[in-house]
């Protein structure tokens, strides 16, 4: 143990500025050492009016937990002074500077347990490694990202928002995400328009109207806040989104509609195969081998509906990819004219719908090609995050975890 002393004696300049070591004890059961420190300077100085001519009023006494070494773990146990100055005629308390001002610990192992959780990320490992307790090391951490996190738009002018799970239960989370930087601007709990206008509020006024383009899916909240405040942005839908509600309003529904008409008809073979057929008509027609695109081809010169909506499907994408807005009105003009022509419920009512609530955003990826595909990457890996930490109940800390981890590739 005298090696122990001796390597704190050593360091003590560095490590408990104004403060020397008179005695230490330590507990091998327990892993622990206790040193005992007290004041180096006979006259302290009243830390207001830099005075040395004071008189000591009261001793006092404090236990804080230190790092680590061989093994042991440091109980500092502190004594420091309060006291009156003569010349000033005010009472102050002795500094002690090598303390956390709202944890019972060091700042070096305050400073410790913030780098393994930047590192590693786990709570419960660190909690573990410095003897701390669970709560203790995570509300450190949340204090270090609220200092060092703080809301921060920057030169941002093309974003996306999109939300994501955070509980069983329909309980969501929005996020927006700086698309040139790849960096998470802001996280907000719920999905609702008051919440989504905390962000814009957060931004002020000159920060909206820098903003130039925000991608999104069909969520009439989330274009309804975007030009509200937003005078010189332009709300651009998303073509992932756009497919797969496609696919889930007309190809999926016409599938099942002829599905049970066949069941109605005792066509065993025939339901059987449009029931297992979903994949397969959803995928884009590139993507399939050759074996399955004979079986699509198959199933769509029997079914004229589904042949007109696998034909409309693969013609989307095109309107989202012109180089400009008059190039992707015309495309979508001409795709609402076939899809109304096909003749098909289903198709005719999501190309009205479609035509008559989207038709601006939808022509706007012409001007800006945006998608919410950076974010989607982003959401999965929040899930990741979510799963290191077996579910957070402090959502603030959560989301402070979440833009830290996506600082993005320039933080400007």
């Amino acid at each position: 143990m005298n090696i122990v002393a001796d390597f704190h004696n050593f360091f003590f300049n560095l490590f408990y500025t104004n403060f020397k070591l008179f005695n230490y004890q330590f507990d091998e059961d327990k892993k622990e050492i206790h040193l005992f420190l007290e004041p180096k300077d006979n006259y302290p100085q009243c830390p207001i009016c830099k005075n040395h001519n004071v008189v000591v009023h009261e001793y006092r006494h404090r236990i804080v937990k230190d790092g680590s070494y061989n093994g042991f773990q440091f109980i500092l146990h502190i004594t420091y002074r309060t006291f009156k100055c003569k010349f000033c005629d005010k009472y102050a308390t002795e500094q002690i500077p090598f303390i956390s001002s709202r944890h019972r610990i060091t700042k070096s192992l305050e400073n410790e347990v913030i780098e393994d959780l930047q590192r590693s990320g786990s709570i419960k490992d660190t909690a573990q490694r410095t003897s701390l307790k669970w709560d203790t090391c995570k509300q450190i951490h949340k204090d270090y990202l609220k200092r060092n996190t703080p809301f921060f738009l920057g030169k941002a002018k093309h974003l996306a928002i999109d939300e994501f799970s955070i509980k069983k239960g329909h309980k969501y989370a929005t996020v927006v995400v700086d698309l040139d930087t790849k960096r998470v601007i802001w996280v907000g709990k719920g999905k609702t328009v008051r919440e989504v206008n905390r962000f814009f509020k957060l931004c002020g006024t000159e920060g909206c109207k820098q903003i130039k383009a925000v991608a999104m899916d069909q969520n009439a909240g989330f274009a309804t806040c975007v030009n509200k405040y937003c005078p010189n942005a332009k709300v651009v839908y998303d073509l992932f989104h756009m497919v797969y509600n496609f696919g889930r309003l007309v190809i999926s529904a016409i599938r099942l509609r002829l599905a049970y008409e066949n069941k109605n008809k005792n066509d065993d073979n025939a339901y059987s195969l449009l029931k297992r057929s979903r994949f397969l008509l959803l995928t884009k027609n590139s993507n399939l081998s050759e074996e399955k695109r004979i079986k699509l081809n198959d199933i769509l010169s029997f079914y004229h509906d589904l042949y007109a909506a696998n034909e409309l499907k693969e013609l989307l994408p095109e309107v989202f990819h012109a180089h400009s807005k008059e190039e992707s009105e015309s495309l979508w003009d001409e795709w609402v004219r076939l899809a109304l022509q096909s003749k098909v419920q289903e198709i005719t009512k999501f190309a009205k719908v479609q035509n008559r609530r989207y038709r601006d955003g939808i022509t706007n990826s012409g001007i800006y090609w945006i998608r919410t595909s950076v974010l989607e990457g982003i959401n999965n890996k929040i899930k990741v995050l979510k799963r290191l930490a077996y579910g957070f109940r402090d959502f603030e800390y959560f989301f402070l975890r979440i833009r830290d981890a996506f600082r993005g590739n320039a933080y400007v």
